[in-house]
């Protein structure tokens, strides 16, 4: 039976598929158990002196790149799986809808054995013998000619004598009766979308008496209905209407489901990025501490030579020791988001894994890839590709046609109906349908139904669910718009911080270099090398941070113009510029 729902199931999402932009049709719910994670993955060989103590327990984990964090997300994720599930329902409910108008047989079979008792009287042994005696005594004179008038008399007195004794009186037994009794019931029930209804029934009894009565009676019936409506209920508009509403339902799950795979990606993608950006926290806390230290070295040199005061050595060993808590603090907050990602991955927190420094240092090497477009054609874009405009759009036609229902609760009823049957002859076999006896009726139900009161509350509560459908769909296009020029200016605003961090870099590490070479000299002052190295770090962090951020953004940015477009494996495809200039082939793609 699984295996029957799950063929159909599929089967019904592969036929919707090409009507979703984005949807890949080898949709599964079921969970490879025998899939492993980790097959083929690098694994950590040294040790990372920036992560102090916790550096050897990494060593020998599988390096997740961000291509197999997807994969693994897709195939691992509960929440994932969740919505997967979700789909697969939806489509199951669909099959059910079909199936009601399809030819549904049923058969019942019935048999059962009974017993019962009966009072059966006979003549007493007595009243027997005295028979006997007289028919004895016919015969005797019958042989001599002779009629035997003492032996009569005899007799009588006898008969008499046993009346008054009691002797006459019939005896009663009981008597057991067995008897077997069966039913079978065989028909097939069609529902037509035109609203009419043909239903076809076959039934068979039989009854047989295996004790006593050795009769046996049978009997067996053809009967046929045809039930047509005429107004109330009549056409596929109306009659069909839960199939059709099955059918979209399970369109937008399929377009719900699409862009959830779009926001999918983006957070795992994100939380990658996040877990990398902190361990380039630690990385720059590290070797901000590490220049701490040989400027704390530097300064107790010139302290023991006289040329620093001690006061100014105490200072630039308090922002040591800061830098040092901060860096501790920061592998704190690597670690954790390392566990909590790998919770989002479907993975257990005890899995020995790192995810891939290259995929940071691959996106400092790309740099910035800044769309091109306006974010007026952006707009024209995301009204022309996203999915989930079209679903509201695709509710108003859905509250349109509950209108047209609830309008035709409105008409009385009036059934065409037709029923016909066909017996087996008095006494015949129960297989002999005797088509001489065939009854057939036909005429026309009516119902004037003159209480309308729930009838027409159903029709003013649809018209008012078809303007607030309307309502939804205009809310929905302006929620679109605002949303695609936010992104467009947080992307454009995350291009800018990108900018002034690279440049901030670039200012702090000459900063560094010349209290590097002041302090050689001994001109620098403690406060300026402090100052210098923790805007350094502060600035390099920053960099990260606004390389990560434009990233997702571009990401987002594309996902709310409706274009990105997600492969099975969770990565997405990338978009150039020259695929989203046309926004009316965008829409002529749908």
């Amino acid at each position: 039976m699984k295996a029957a729902a799950d063929a159909e199931v599929y089967g019904v999402i592969q036929e919707k598929t090409p009507d979703v932009p984005g949807m890949h049709p080898e949709f599964s719910i079921e969970e490879n158990k025998e899939w492993e994670a980790s097959a083929g993955l690098p694994r950590v060989v040294q040790p990372r002196e920036e992560m102090g103590e916790s550096a050897e327990a990494e060593v020998g984990a599988w390096i997740i790149s961000l291509e197999k964090a997807l994969e693994i997300a897709v195939k691992r994720n509960r929440q994932y799986q969740n919505r997967k599930e979700s789909v697969y329902l939806q489509a199951l409910s669909l099959t059910l809808e079909r199936h009601r108008y399809t030819p549904i047989f049923s058969a019942v079979f019935g048999g059962q054995v009974d017993r019962d008792t009966r009072d059966v009287s006979e003549a007493s042994t007595f009243s027997q013998a005295t028979g006997l005696t007289g028919d004895v005594l016919g015969a005797l004179e019958t042989l001599t000619g002779q009629p035997a008038d003492l032996l009569n008399q005899y007799q009588a007195i006898v008969e008499e004598a046993g009346a008054l004794a009691g002797l006459d009186r019939p005896e009663t037994r009981i008597e057991e009766r067995y008897r077997s009794s069966g039913q079978t019931r065989a028909g097939v029930d069609l529902l037509l979308k035109s609203g009419g209804r043909i239903a076809v029934d076959l039934t068979s009894n039989f009854l047989r008496f295996l004790t006593g009565d050795p009769s046996t009676s049978s009997s067996s019936a053809l009967v046929g209905n045809l039930t047509q409506p005429l107004l109330r209920g009549r056409g596929s508009r109306v009659a069909a209407e839960r199939l059709t509403q099955a059918e979209r339902d399970l369109l937008y799950a399929l377009r719900d489901f699409t862009q959830y795979r779009k926001d999918f990606s983006i957070e795992i993608c994100t939380a990658y990025y996040g877990v990398l950006e902190n361990l380039d926290v630690v990385r720059n806390n590290w070797r901000g501490l590490q220049n701490f230290r040989r400027s704390v070295a530097r300064e107790r040199a010139l302290t023991v030579e006289g040329r620093r005061t001690p006061a100014g050595l105490g200072r630039i060993e308090q922002a040591e020791y800061s830098r040092e808590n901060s860096w501790i603090e920061s592998v704190r907050r690597y670690r954790e988001s390392l566990d909590r990602f790998k919770i989002q991955l479907g993975l257990s927190t005890d899995a020995p894994t790192v995810l891939n420094e290259r995929e940071l240092e691959s996106l400092r090497e790309t740099g910035l890839r800044h769309p091109t477009l306006s974010a007026e054609e952006a707009v024209a874009v995301a009204l022309a590709a996203r999915l989930d405009l079209y679903n509201e759009h695709d509710r108003i036609a859905d509250a349109e046609r509950r209108v047209g229902v609830a309008a035709d609760a409105l008409k009385p009823s009036l059934d065409f109906v037709m029923s016909g049957s066909v017996e087996t002859p008095p006494g015949g076999n129960y297989t002999d349908l005797d088509l001489d006896r065939t009854r057939w009726s036909a005429g026309f139900d009516t119902d004037l139904d003159l209480d309308k009161k729930a009838e027409r509350n159903a029709y003013r509560a649809a018209l008012i669910d078809y303007e607030r459908a309307s309502r939804a769909f205009t809310l929905a296009e302006d929620n679109v718009k605002l949303a695609v020029r936010e992104r467009w200016r947080s992307l454009e605003q995350a291009k800018r911080n990108y900018e002034i961090a690279l440049k901030s870099v670039g200012l702090n590490q000459r900063r560094v270099e010349e209290q590097d070479l002041l302090a050689e000299l001994g001109r620098a002052t403690v406060l300026d090398q402090v100052d210098a190295q923790n805007d350094l770090t502060a600035s390099e962090n920053d960099l990260t941070a606004a390389l990560v951020r434009h990233t997702i953004a571009r990401l987002e940015f594309w996902r709310d113009m409706g274009i990105l477009y997600i492969k099975e494996n969770g990565q997405w495809e990338d978009v150039v510029d020259d695929a989203v200039e046309r926004p009316s082939d965008v829409a002529a793609a749908r």
